[in-house]
């Protein structure tokens, strides 16, 4: 039975690489619905992990949204583009391309960059969700497409999820020396509440958690819990 899945998934493999050659390029896990022979290689378990791939990345993408209508005097585009039209370009690109000013940074620190002070550029979300991205496809090990003999870490995904939660911390935290959010999402004193950021980006880590508790089910693998201290602003390893 094991040969069989795996001549199976070699072909599938196979067609789905000729396929390609004459499709859009894919950037996040195709809808199984619309992954037509290659689904015969996959598994109930990989179509569970490319669901749970789409819905993380939907999420980031509404934050990106969320983010640069809140934010909009400092978008890259703004003269080229609508908002809708700048977040749609930037997740139709491979999750790994453009911006060779941090190709070789590692995920975690380009997300410290968005929120540094320091930082020269006019467009901080760019590099936030970019670093963001970067991260939470680390751990999918970079896969957009999952099958038999495709394995993932649940500790990279519950890690992963930290990392949000930092992320988070130092969305809402940090500040110019004036005291300025460098970043606004949630609401400012004074204004409504909006707990919209919060429920979006708690979804975006219950979706990495449930997906690691899967994992670490189906393989028998326990996950090294951590207590993770926001303010620490210590990322944990993808």
């Amino acid at each position: 039975m094991k040969l069989f899945k795996l001549i199976i998934a070699s072909a599938c493999l196979f067609l789905a690489a000729c396929s390609g050659v004459q499709t859009k390029q894919k950037v996040v896990a195709a809808d199984p619905d619309e992954a037509g022979i290659s689904r015969l290689a996959k598994s109930d378990i990989n179509e569970v992990v490319e669901l749970h791939q789409r819905a993380v990345m939907r999420d980031l993408e509404i934050l990106m949204l969320k983010l640069y209508r809140r934010n909009p005097t400092g978008r890259h585009d703004q003269e080229q583009r609508t908002i809708e039209e700048s977040v749609d370009l930037f997740f139709s690109r491979a999750h790994n391309e453009g911006y060779p000013q941090w190709k070789t940074m590692v995920p975690n620190d380009i997300v410290r960059i968005a929120l540094d002070e320091t930082y020269q550029g006019t467009d901080r979300i760019v590099p936030f969700i970019f670093g963001l991205r970067k991260m939470l496809m680390s751990s999918y090990d970079d896969h957009i497409a999952f099958y038999y003999l495709t394995s993932i870490s649940e500790q990279k995904l519950y890690n992963s999820a930290r990392n949000i939660e930092i992320a988070a911390w130092m969305l809402a935290e940090h500040r110019t020396i004036q005291g300025d959010i460098l970043i606004l999402s949630d609401s400012l004193e004074g204004e409504q509440r909006n707990l919209s950021y919060q429920r979006l980006i708690g979804r975006m880590i219950a979706t990495q958690d449930n997906l690691a508790e899967i994992i670490a089910h189906k393989s028998g693998r326990l996950i090294k819990t951590v207590v993770v201290k926001a303010a620490s602003m210590v990322f944990l390893p993808i």
